[in-house]
């Protein structure tokens, strides 16, 4: 189905707002640890994935963690931060008058206002001089705009809707896997016990007795410079080996959707109150279909969306195995969140396996 996630988990780290729901914009840990509740998929015929499940792993977590980031920069959410900032009065006003004290007040206010995701703002004359910086420290994922003022460019800004630590707690929580961010070549911060003391390269590496997959890569520092990301993706176990490669696919969003719910709830949207957004949320991630059922009805749903074009899903769904819907066949595995309500994650039932393995991050290097 291909749909991004879009209205993602808020999570900052550094700057507290009043009024902001935590999660969505304020600051909150999300402390997870996934168990899986449900019903794993019956194993239907096919051989093992064998050497080929740590690839598949990787191609999961690698989007995930990689579309946290690029939601940062370029969701919806966030261009309406950025119209927040280009349609302030106030502040082109402030900037065109060049008085300190009006610029900075007006810059405050666009970034401590209630609901609104800015963590940081630092607004800049045309020559480049720097009138006024609000916000947290250690920020990531910056964004540039012009300020005008009747027509007339009177300044720049830079901008952030996430610090380091909010990046950091959603790959956490969402993902499921460790992540250290590296500045200079140094650990900043992150959930990796004892972490390499530079950043290790995309590749295998075995840190604490434990063997994992190095996804490493590059993400802009505020107001400019480079961060190293690197997130730990383990070894997969034996048990996970000896299922298809498909149902390795299925498993891990699983896990994901799971932690979806979690942290919603944790974030102040409790599951039962917000099957809606939680269905828009898992559904990003999975980019498949996403159901919850309580007592054999559908009560949200992927085909619930405003975007959705897919027909209702089988009333009949089976807790475990597989499904046929949309004219193809898909696996199916579910959980019970909060009971009731069952949620069903579906995924095709052929999914081409990575016979080289990771072979480095998607993004840049």
């Amino acid at each position: 189905m291909g749909r991004a996630a879009t209205n993602v988990l808020r999570v900052r780290g550094n700057l507290r707002r009043a009024g902001a729901p935590a999660g969505l914009g304020g600051a909150v840990a999300l402390v997870l640890a996934f168990a899986p509740g449900g019903s794993a998929a019956s194993t239907p015929a096919g051989p093992a994935c064998g050497a080929q499940t740590a690839g598949v792993v990787y191609q999961v977590e690698n989007r995930i963690v990689h579309g946290i980031y690029q939601n940062e920069l370029s969701s919806p959410e966030v261009q309406s931060d950025l119209g927040h900032v280009t349609s302030s009065t106030q502040l082109a006003s402030a900037v065109a008058s060049g008085n300190h004290r009006r610029i900075y007040a007006a810059t405050h206010a666009i970034v401590y206002t209630p609901h609104w995701h800015i963590v940081r703002l630092r607004v800049l004359s045309r020559s480049g001089k720097v009138l006024a910086d609000v916000g947290g420290p250690y920020i990531i994922a910056p964004l540039t705009g012009k300020i005008t003022y009747n027509g007339t460019v009177v300044g720049t800004f830079v901008t952030s809707v996430q610090d380091d630590l909010g990046y950091k707690k959603l790959v956490t929580a969402i993902a499921g896997i460790p992540i250290e961010i590296y500045r200079d070549g140094q650990p900043l911060m992150g959930s990796v016990t004892n972490p390499p003391s530079t950043p290790p390269p995309s590749g295998p590496l075995t840190l604490n007795g434990v063997h994992y997959t190095v996804d490493a890569f590059n993400a802009a520092a505020f107001p400019s410079g480079t961060l190293r990301i690197v997130v730990l993706i383990a070894a997969p176990s034996a048990s996970l080996s000896a299922m298809t490669c498909a149902q390795v696919h299925l498993q891990t969003i699983t896990q994901v959707v799971e932690h979806v719910a979690v942290g919603l709830t944790n974030a102040g949207f409790p599951f039962l109150q917000h099957q809606g957004l939680f269905a828009s949320q898992a559904a990003g991630y999975a980019q498949g279909p996403v159901f919850v059922f309580d007592g054999g009805q559908e009560i949200a749903g992927s085909n619930d969306l405003p975007d959705a074009t897919a027909p209702a899903p089988p009333r009949d769904m089976p807790d475990s195995g597989e499904v046929s819907y949309e004219g193809q066949q898909w696996l199916v595995a579910s959980f019970v969140h909060y009971p009731p309500d069952r949620v069903y994650v579906l995924q095709p039932a052929s999914v081409a396996g990575d016979s080289s393995g990771a072979t480095g991050a998607t993004g840049a290097s």
